[in-house]
């Protein structure tokens, strides 16, 4: 049975989490605005819609999110306070991000400038160098998972709030969630060895990152099918989007043009090899 959203507003999470309202569902889960008893302050809840077994891989992916996230700390990561489970419905617990995806913002404002853009994607970069470091691959970069907000010390200052599918880098293969013929990601932003169910590395996320950075420059998609399967079919096989095609009369500095092309290479080995090496580059088109 679905997750009642109105059952559940109203009552108090481990004596500490009072839940107010939904803000927002995803595949597996729905987030909603809680307060903190103890210190005051908003937080968002994720709740998975059903209740599951322990040994459920969608329960073992949401115990891999609070594991993970918990054990990061960086400004443009969302910070995890706690999980636990309510009537067998696992849940985590995390700041409250007050801002609009950058999902959002396009919808509005259909692309970014460059000079606006470059700035976000250094401090994403900079959160998913860190991602990488601790052993982990986020596999579902994408602008939903994106919250911007302007700060009193900064404009434009993003946080990274989604790691449903995050994956350790060097887990053994016999725990792997995903499972043969079965892909984990949003179709769009997949690179092709994650659609081919190859082996992954940091190289995929810096493929799905120049799939998001392509993105919010241009406005569209740097590859497009007629659905899902089809979008998947064509990034193995299809180039990008030319950028005269895509934003036709809008400057896009060449240096840039030139970053996005190589993440979005193919071959692993002709891309980028690292979020250092990638956010190098991006600084130097500032």
């Amino acid at each position: 049975m679905t997750l009642s959203t109105s059952a559940l507003i109203g009552t108090v999470l481990s004596d500490r989490y009072e839940i107010t309202s939904e803000v927002g569902r995803g595949i597996f889960g729905v987030v909603f605005k809680g307060w903190h008893l103890q210190m005051d302050k908003p937080v968002a809840v994720k709740v998975l819609f059903q209740a599951v077994e322990p040994e459920n891989t969608g329960y073992q992916r949401f115990k891999r999110e609070a594991q993970s996230a918990s054990s990061l700390h960086h400004p443009n990561i969302v910070k995890i306070y706690d999980y636990g489970e309510k009537e067998g419905r696992p849940y985590i617990v995390m700041d409250y991000i007050e801002g609009r995806n950058l999902k959002e913002i396009l919808k509005e404002e259909t692309r970014l400038p460059s000079e606006r853009a470059v700035p976000i994607f250094i401090q994403l970069g900079s959160a998913l160098s860190h991602l990488h470091k601790a052993g982990f691959l986020h596999r579902d970069i994408k602008p939903d998972n994106v919250i911007v907000q302007d700060t009193p010390y900064q404009k434009d200052f993003i946080t990274l709030v989604d790691f449903g599918i995050a994956k350790q880098i060097q887990e053994p293969s016999h725990k792997k969630l995903t499972m043969d013929g079965t892909v984990v990601g949003t179709p769009a932003f997949m690179s092709p060895e994650q659609i081919l169910g190859q082996e992954l590395d940091q190289r995929s996320d810096i493929y799905a990152f120049g799939v998001f950075m392509y993105t919010v420059v241009t406005g569209v998609l740097p590859i497009r099918g007629k659905d899902s399967v089809d979008t998947m079919k064509k990034h193995v096989t299809d180039e990008p989007l030319e950028f005269s095609r895509a934003c036709p009369g809008v400057r896009i500095p060449l240096s840039l043009q030139i970053v996005l092309r190589k993440t979005l290479k193919k071959v692993p080995a002709e891309r980028h090899q690292t979020m250092d090496e990638l956010l190098k580059e991006l600084e130097a088109c500032i």
